[in-house]
């Protein structure tokens, strides 16, 4: 088909009406120029029902303009292709603009007038080795190549063998393969030839020490060297020292004249229970002053007889015990105020009947209440911490710092980072504070952490305060559908589309934004267009033909990871 040149395009609007100006001054807007296959309807008649049809159905062409999202000069996207459309150009329009100039004009994406989908094209792949794709179609080989190239790059299948992966010989490997370089490393350190172990081609540093040192060289060396000093040793008298043959000079009350006779002499000695010679008389004591008794210089037996005699005469003292009133308290510490025995135990008394029931409960000591003075000036403190069941995975703690209150699960602050009680298990919390409320959870089981991997946040004092706000790595699912009606009595192409508001405020608009249909009508064709997407949710729209007075819709669901 041909037409003429002199075609006029009015770049104002969009083929929906929809106006194409730039909003900012700092931004830029690209335009797409498209050619489409229509029919010119003329020639009305009256069908055999009385029904008005268009006798003659001319092949004939539109011109469209499509328009991308605003963005940053030199960043602005560009309006995607469309599968049943030709490219003639891209267009770009900035603030203000009036009159499209040739500088504005990009023929670089132009594509070619000629419609051939790679599943038309035939291939032949009989003498092929490696690809083997389901039918004979250049679709079908590329995506043989792909999953070729996948399996390879992942490392499933297609994976090259040790053997083909070249490799420089290195020091004593000889091999010019990975396989065979391994192989000969293998077989090199295993070695158990003479003059050609493995373990001379391990190197040692030198050893410094007194009577012998080892100098720098291989680990085969170093174990000849220390053999031989240890077979040196080992052939002196006996061939190893007892200690029955190491002399020993008689000393105090031991007369044994080897190490192993005084040592046994000794355990004797000390382990006596013999009036006037136990062991306790063997060992001796310092001086240890006292009120009213000390203990004088002497040996230990001396020193328990005299602490036995000075408790007897205590023991037998009237009343044999001291008045309460009469045990003094020397440093009763910021806890208690009285100073002797009697009146620090009434103030405890006074401070258990404060916070405690003490009567018609069924469980003495039960609390009224608990109260807690300032533990800290600063940081993070442990207010409870309960281990339940004993499960380590569900520890849980309370914490107060000057802002917040903190529930953990599984997470321990040791000043500076949170660390689990169970490095296998996930971590978990909320907290609370006068202007927000916070749920936290660490899914990664690394090293200690400062910062939760996944917070769903509700500003409470906030200026948006009616969702959770989150920060992470978070998905979300939903509906999302579209319906119209052609109302006019011949096709038309229909522009559809809506929005979705996310349950949740994400932190960053979404990387991918994934739908997939439920239920669709007979001829709809493709997939909705995601459009303009932020961290709040995102527009969607579809372009379809409609048969006159049809009802086309799409249903589906949205998948959203940011």
């Amino acid at each position: 088909s041909f037409f003429g040149t002199g075609q006029t395009v009015d770049c104002g609007v969009d083929h929906t009406g929809i106006p194409t100006d730039v909003p900012d001054a700092d931004q830029e807007r690209w335009l797409a120029i498209f050619l489409r296959f229509d029919r010119l309807l003329s020639e009305p008649r009256n069908d055999g029902n009385s029904q008005q049809i268009f006798f003659r159905r001319e092949e004939s062409f539109e011109l469209l303009v499509r328009q991308a999202p605003p963005g940053p000069q030199g960043a602005a996207p560009q309006v995607p292709l469309e599968p049943d459309e030709l490219l003639l150009c891209d267009v770009r329009r900035r603030p203000g603009q009036t009159q499209i100039l040739e500088p504005d004009i990009d023929v670089s994406r132009r594509q070619a007038f000629v419609f051939a989908r790679a599943e038309a094209v035939e291939i032949a792949s009989r003498l092929w080795n490696i690809l083997s794709p389901a039918v004979p179609t250049v679709q079908a080989a590329l995506d043989e190549v792909d999953a070729e190239l996948t399996d390879h790059f992942e490392g499933t299948a297609r994976r090259h063998p040790a053997a083909h992966i070249d490799y420089v010989p290195h020091g004593f490997v000889a091999s010019d393969t990975v396989q065979a370089a391994i192989d000969e490393v293998v077989d090199d350190l295993s070695s158990a030839e003479d003059g050609h172990a493995g373990a001379t081609r391990i190197g040692a540093d030198a050893v410094p020490g007194t009577p012998h040192a080892l100098p720098a060289t291989n680990v085969d060396t170093q174990l000849s060297q220390l053999l031989t000093w240890l077979n040196e040793h080992l052939a002196q008298a006996a061939g190893a020292h007892h200690a029955s043959a190491i002399a020993a000079a008689p000393h105090h009350y031991l007369e044994s004249t080897s190490v192993q006779a005084q040592l046994q002499e000794l355990a004797s000695d000390l382990a006596s229970q013999t009036a006037e010679s136990a062991g306790a008389s063997r060992i001796g004591a310092e001086a240890v002053s006292g009120t009213p008794h000390d203990l004088p210089a002497g040996s230990l037996a001396a020193q328990l007889s005299q602490l036995l005699a000075a408790l007897n005469t205590h023991s037998n003292a009237a009343d044999n015990a001291h008045p309460a009133t009469a045990i003094s308290i020397a440093d009763p510490g910021d806890k208690l105020a009285a100073n002797h025995v009697e009146a620090a135990l009434t103030e405890v008394a006074d401070a258990f009947d404060d916070d405690h029931y003490r009567a018609n409960e069924p469980h003495a000591g039960q609390h009224r209440a608990i109260h807690q003075p300032v533990l800290a000036d600063t940081g993070r403190v442990l207010l409870w911490d309960a281990q339940g069941v004993g499960a380590p995975q569900a520890r849980l703690r309370v914490y107060a710092d000057s802002d917040s209150i903190w529930f953990t699960l599984n997470a321990a602050w040791n000043g500076a980072a949170w660390v689990r009680d169970e490095s296998e298990y996930h971590a978990a919390g909320f907290r609370f504070s006068r202007f927000e409320f916070e749920f936290l959870q660490q899914d990664a089981l690394d090293a200690p952490f400062v910062t939760w991997s996944r917070i769903w946040r509700l500003p409470m004092n906030g200026e948006s305060n009616s969702a959770l706000s989150t920060v992470g790595t978070i998905r979300e699912q939903g509906r999302l559908g579209m319906e119209g009606t052609n109302t006019h009595s011949a096709a038309r192409t229909m522009a559809l589309g809506g929005a979705v508001t996310f349950r949740s405020r994400f932190p960053a608009t979404p990387s991918s934004i994934t739908l997939a249909p439920n239920i669709t009508s007979n001829g709809w064709q493709g997939t909705p267009t995601v459009y303009f997407p932020d961290r709040d949710g995102f527009g969607f729209y579809a372009y379809q033909n409609a048969a006159a007075g049809s009802t086309i819709w799409w249903f589906g669901k949205y998948d959203a990871i940011a």
